[in-house]
This record gives structure tokens, C-alpha cells and sequence, in this order.
């Protein structure tokens, strides 16, 4: 799977803009400040239904515009090329195409062309809250498993009834417990799912981590990462009955799997307090790498690596090892951002053509 070419009306920073890319590595050149970054979120947009950066699709809009729009071809196989199309209008539904026919949920499209992107604001899925972790998991696992998409968004509509409910019982000073039984109920029913995924998958998912941070870190470094969850060690009915207080008092729901997170240690010390750098973007890179891995393995599809400003914070032989990586014959389309064409030039010289868009 590689997208062929993009082309982008008003975009965040770009007015129009056209990309004719290649199979391999393409990179997208330029200063701070004129949107390379944009250029791969259109990327991103095109093929997943939303912005990786932007939570709402207005701030997407070039400023003084009133839409924007994305299209482009992507050759799935070797027999197969689609051509896509995704647009927003403000006071408008969002509109994607697929081939010209109509695609009218966007769980229906969303994750069906996956791509891995490694941004500098991931850093957070390590610094972070813990969801930022549930969210790097719960993308690669809805690119893998469409069941796992079903019960988390059934899920999050549940958990925000639920607290909008909790939150009117406090407002009002009186409860309802036949009300909170039924929501109770059906977080059980999607969060059991939930919770069964991710632990079975957080198992497989270290194997792929472990192989990638090895090459990566020459194998200096012992790297942990642990999945926690209450759900450990109590189920639904007994989590919900012991924090019931708890929840009246706050209005909000203090149980289940939108509480669970995973923990990153290297050489049997927490990351985030003591890690470098340059150790801390390693490990992401790892994250991602074999986030790529699992997708590739569990769909046979080979996702997009996006990779914006990726060669800061990084030192020369950890570098080395990603450029190994990426440059692979078996490796998919690549494209990166970067400040300098000549460094990039230079990384690549010997490993295949690098295609360059420069702004």
C-alpha cells in the first residue's frame, strides 16, 4: 500500500498544494514555519478521516476559508488503486469519498489505511497523562480489530452518559440506583472486551517492542513496559460497588478500562523521571516501530511511517539504527520532514532514492 499522490485546498497553512510521491523514502523539506508538518497531517487526514494534531476538524481550515478539501490515489495492490477524497465545510457533516461512493461513518474508514506517525508531541505518550497511552493502544488496536473500534466508542458514549447522570444526582441531591445499574451493565459489556484485548495484546505487543528497541539501542538498554489495570485483580461489579461513593461525590466515573494505562521502565527505572533524551525518544521511536510491526503482522497491510522532524534529540548511532530500519527492501513508503535536504541526502546516500518535495 502506497499513496501515489495528494492533492490539498485549503489546509491549515497551505492554500493549494499537489505531492506526487513515490513507493520508498519521500521527504518534505523546508524551514520552520512554512508546513511540512501540515503537508503530513493532510496525509494522515486523507487517509484515516481526521487531522493526527487538530481534535476538531474547523481548526483544519486555512484561516479566512471556509472548507478544505483532500484528495488523492492510493495503490492498495498491486491490481488495486482507489482514489480518495476527504472534505469538511463548516456548518456541514464531513464528506468521504472512496472511489466515489459515499463512506457515511467515519469508524467505517477510519484505520482502514493505517498509518505510524512519530511527531515530536509524542514524547507525551510517555511524559504524558495516561491518556495519551490509551490512545496510541487504542488506535493500533482498532486498525486491527473492527470489534475492538465497536466496543470502545459503545463504551465511551456509556461512560459519558453515566457521568452526565452521576453529575445530575449531584446536582439534585437524589439517586437513581435501577438508572446506574443499567449503565453498570453495558460498561461491563464493552469494557470486558476492552480489557481482554489489551492484555492479551499487550503480551504480543512487547515481543515486537523488545526486537525494535534492541537494534535501536544496540541492546545497552533494558526496556519494561507493564499494562495496569484494576481489572487486575476485580471485576466490573465488584469496581463499580466499591467506588460508588466515590462517584456520587464526584460526578464522575472512577472505574473501568478508561482508567487503565501502561507504565514505560528502562533499566528497572521509571522513563519519564529519569530517562535522557535522547533515551526517551528512542523508546518512542521503538513504540512506534513496533506499533508498524503489529499492524503489518496482524492486517498484511504495510502502514504509512510518518515521520516529522525525527532526526532531533537523537544521537548519531541511534539514528544510524533507524535509518537501518527504515531503508529495508521490505520496508513501505516513508515520508519525513526535515530542515535540511543536504543532511537527509547524506543519511540516505547508498540506501535507495529519496524523493523531495521541497518548500
Amino acid at each position: 500500500m502506497f499513496l501515489k499522490n495528494i492533492s490539498i485546498s485549503q489546509f491549515k497553512s497551505h492554500s493549494t498544494a499537489t505531492l506526487q510521491l513515490q513507493q520508498g523514502v519521500n521527504c518534505i523539506v523546508g524551514k520552520n514555519g512554512v508546513g511540512k508538518t501540515n503537508l503530513l497531517d493532510a496525509v494522515y487526514c486523507l487517509l484515516n478521516g481526521k487531522s493526527y494534531f487538530q481534535m476538531t476538524d474547523a481548526l483544519c481550515i486555512l484561516q479566512g476559508e471556509t472548507y478544505y478539501l483532500l484528495k488523492g490515489n492510493l495503490q492498495e495492490t498491486d491490481e488495486t488503486e482507489s482514489h480518495l477524497m476527504v472534505s469538511f465545510q463548516i456548518g456541514k457533516r464531513k464528506a468521504i469519498r472512496r472511489n466515489d461512493e459515499p463512506v457515511n461513518k467515519l469508524a467505517e474508514y477510519f484505520g482502514k489505511y493505517p498509518c505510524v506517525v512519530i511527531a515530536p508531541d509524542d514524547v507525551e505518550i510517555i511524559n504524558g497523562e495516561s491518556d495519551q497511552r490509551r490512545r496510541f493502544f487504542d488506535y493500533m488496536l482498532s486498525v486491527v480489530d473492527a470489534d475492538y473500534l465497536k466496543h470502545l466508542s459503545a463504551y465511551n458514549k456509556v461512560l459519558e452518559a453515566r457521568n452526565k447522570q452521576l453529575k445530575v444526582f449531584l446536582e439534585h441531591d437524589n439517586f437513581d440506583e435501577v438508572l446506574l445499574d443499567y449503565y453498570d451493565t453495558k460498561l461491563e459489556l464493552h469494557g470486558a472486551y476492552i480489557f481482554k484485548v489489551r492484555q492479551e495484546s499487550t503480551t504480543i505487543f512487547e515481543k515486537y517492542f523488545n526486537m525494535v528497541y534492541a537494534e535501536i539501542a544496540a541492546g545497552v538498554e533494558v526496556p519494561v513496559f507493564k499494562f495496569i489495570s484494576k481489572l487486575h485483580d476485580s471485576d466490573f461489579k465488584t469496581g463499580f460497588a466499591q467506588t460508588l461513593n466515590k462517584d456520587r461525590v464526584l460526578g464522575r466515573t472512577s472505574f473501568g478500562t478508561h482508567r487503565d494505562d501502561w507504565s514505560f521502565e528502562l533499566n528497572e527505572m521509571p522513563l519519564k523521571k529519569t530517562g535522557s533524551q535522547g533515551q526517551i525518544k528512542s523508546f518512542l521511536i521503538a513504540l512506534k516501530l513496533a506499533m508498524y510491526n503489529f499492524i503489518y503482522e496482524n492486517r498484511n497491510v504495510k502502514p504509512l511511517l510518518l515521520l516529522d522532524d525525527i532526526f532531533e534529540k537523537i544521537d548519531t548511532s541511534r539514528m544510524q539504527q533507524l535509518i537501518e530500519i527504515i531503508s529495508k527492501p521490505d520496508m513501505g513508503q516513508v515520508i519525513i520532514t526535515d530542515t535540511n535536504k543536504k543532511r537527509v541526502e547524506e543519511y540516505f546516500e547508498g540506501r535507495g532514492e529519496v524523493g523531495f518535495f521541497e518548500l
